[in-house]
């Protein structure tokens, strides 16, 4: 696959600038989808040996318009461009599990719709060697999964890509799997399968604080003065979650 001319690179920087210096909403959307389109040729050709295929809504692509607005996608396309201009093999595992997880988490800025990646079967290990790679047991291999250490759902023995095991190892792209995982998994869920996640969520805390209640578990703290509120906010926000999504359920349920 052949990387991208100067000629080319030069051409895309000056629409992409002359686009956000005029503000145009068709034209940013235009290069936002040409340098989209033009990672996703060259990485199936550049890396048909771990990818076959990478997939997405190609018939409507509704883009979030605050963000493909913003100077941070215009920045964000620019260095797109200069990573297309030298992406080429050979690049390790882990510089194409970087790059992967790096478009994925553009995608979703620009889009609300879902992007997935299917690989070559020689590309997936089994989770038992993923666990002897990592120095951990199948045991707690499960819970980083859970938490989204990638796996594809296959019957296959074989799982887990080869990058995951060096991202993991990476703390800014080990976060960064764990955030993709959740944005794909609310993606993907019905609102009624989100709910029942936030009720589990929400009685772990009722636990741990031996109440039903956000108000007596906190009772008489003052908030601001904590150490660390993590767990205050975190329960306020499920809370805040779960009645939005009983309005949208019970809305959904009456317009049928």
């Amino acid at each position: 696959m052949k990387m991208m001319t100067a000629t080319i690179f030069e051409e895309t920087e000056k629409d992409i600038e002359n686009a956000y210096e005029s503000q145009s909403k068709s034209k940013i959307e235009k290069e936002t989808s040409y340098v989209l389109s033009q990672i996703i040729v060259i990485m199936l050709g550049t890396f048909k040996n771990r990818l076959k295929e990478i997939t997405f809504d190609t018939t409507y692509l509704h883009f979030n318009e605050q963000y493909i607005l913003s100077d941070q996608n215009r920045s964000t396309l620019l260095k797109w461009l200069k990573r297309l201009m030298v992406l080429s093999q050979p690049t390790s595992d882990l510089e194409f599990g970087k790059l992967k997880l790096d478009l994925e988490e553009w995608y979703y800025q620009i889009s609300s719709q879902d992007i997935s990646f299917e690989y070559r079967d020689d590309y997936l290990i089994k989770p038992k060697q993923a666990a002897e790679l990592l120095g951990v047991s199948n045991v707690t291999l499960n819970k980083y999964m859970k938490q989204g250490f990638e796996h594809i759902d296959t019957s296959s023995h074989n799982k887990i890509p080869k990058h995951a095991v060096d991202l993991w190892k990476d703390p800014v792209y080990c976060i960064k799997m764990q955030y993709l995982y959740q944005e794909k998994k609310r993606l993907r869920q019905t609102p009624e399968e989100r709910l029942s996640e936030v009720h589990e969520e929400q009685l772990q805390y009722k636990k741990k604080y031996k109440t039903p209640s956000i108000e007596k578990a906190f009772e008489g703290m003052n908030i601001d003065a904590m150490d660390d509120p993590s767990d205050y906010y975190e329960w306020r926000d499920l809370l805040e979650e779960e009645e939005e999504l009983t309005k949208l359920i019970i809305g959904e349920k009456n317009s049928e």
